[in-house]
């Protein structure tokens, strides 16, 4: 799970990258007078709700995938290393 969380983070990171990318050519559009103000503010708006409306649909399918997943708790773990502890000594005796 934790390696699922680092990979996200990664992608929110490079869209955000993307976002600001996307802004500052937007502006220097503006400043050369290819695009208006309000053209400018309208590009913007709409690179920002479907870069939220995609990480919304991703975040919905990843949880959708994932749903059916039962990750081992620290307690699921523990238990499994005393049996494997317990089988350990109990083939050591025997050998």
């Amino acid at each position: 799970m934790e390696e699922l969380k680092k990979v996200l983070l990664a992608g929110i990171g490079l869209t955000s990258m993307t976002l600001e990318k996307a802004d500052a050519f937007i502006k220097e559009l503006v400043e050369k007078g290819r695009l208006t103000v309000d053209e400018g503010k309208e590009l913007q708006s709409e690179l920002k709700r479907k870069s939220e409306d995609e990480a919304q649909e991703f975040l919905d399918e990843l949880n959708e995938k994932t749903k059916a997943v039962q990750y081992a708790t620290k307690e699921d773990v523990s238990r499994l290393e005393d049996k494997i502890d317990a089988l350990l000594k109990k083939s050591n005796i025997l050998h």
